[in-house]
């Protein structure tokens, strides 16, 4: 199987054979995929018999995805959609269309890595948490701007303000840049202070394993005030349980 994870900013991809995943190269949203990278070296595995795809990035870039898969390699790519109970996974989300196929995808993994409750941060364009307890019940989560979009906006929203990207200065900012920074990091790291205090609320005496995904993941490393997981590959991991369920 291959598997693609297409998101807002990079598009991430891996073979699935014999219940190992092969990552191949990661590309730009907005860039035509590394077809040929890709294909050389799916050859050398079994012929590819199914193209299993998380899109988030709308519907051209998936039509535009699904020709050049199809002239390649003679394989209709399968978009994966959230739904209401799948693999031990079961979400309230009042409509499961409207929750991203990336966030319930990577809830999926984590669940399935621990089979105990979770808390998925993912760090991309925008932040999403999601939030499964330990009986397999998908409670909701929330959507926030990323770091980088949270400082970018600010900078393109108001005149002579600049910054380069969200690094943490000591004590308070004496310039611009650092000022915009260490403002969108305690933005991100507020936030998750808040997901902990309101998860002790809710859920008090259960333990959540934190995992953290997502093309901006460094940079929240920093800012996530608990023990985690780090697993980049957690959404394309949800793909491979998704294709290994429905067979």
């Amino acid at each position: 199987m291959l598997l693609i994870d297409i998101g807002n900013s990079r598009i991430k991809a891996a073979y699935a054979e014999e219940g190992r995943l092969v990552e191949l190269p990661a590309v730009a949203t907005t860039a035509a995929p590394p077809i040929e990278a890709w294909q050389e070296k799916i050859a050398s595995t079994a012929p590819l018999r199914r193209i299993l795809v998380s899109n988030v990035a709308g519907p051209d870039i998936a039509g535009a995805f699904e020709r050049l898969a199809f002239e390649r390699w003679q394989v209709e790519p399968e978009f994966v959609h959230p739904r209401l109970e799948f693999a031990g996974l079961q979400t309230r989300y009042t409509d499961p269309a409207q929750l991203g196929a990336d966030r319930w995808l990577a809830a999926l993994a984590a669940y399935h890595a621990c089979r105990a409750a979770v808390c998925v941060v993912d760090a991309g364009t925008a932040l999403t948490v999601d939030v499964v307890d330990q009986e397999g019940v998908h409670c909701g989560g929330l959507i926030a701007p990323g770091a980088d979009l949270m400082s970018g906006s600010l900078t393109r929203g108001t005149a002579q303000l600049a910054s380069d990207g969200v690094e943490p200065a000591r004590g308070f900012a004496t310039n611009t840049p650092d000022a915009i920074s260490l403002g969108c990091h305690f933005a991100v790291r507020g936030l998750l202070v808040e997901v902990a205090s309101r998860l002790e609320q809710l859920a008090s005496g259960t333990t959540f394993t934190w995992y953290l995904t997502g093309g901006g993941a460094g940079a929240v490393r920093a800012m996530l005030p608990m023990q985690h997981v780090y697993e980049p590959s957690l959404v394309l991991r949800g793909l491979a349980i998704f294709g290994e369920t429905c067979r």
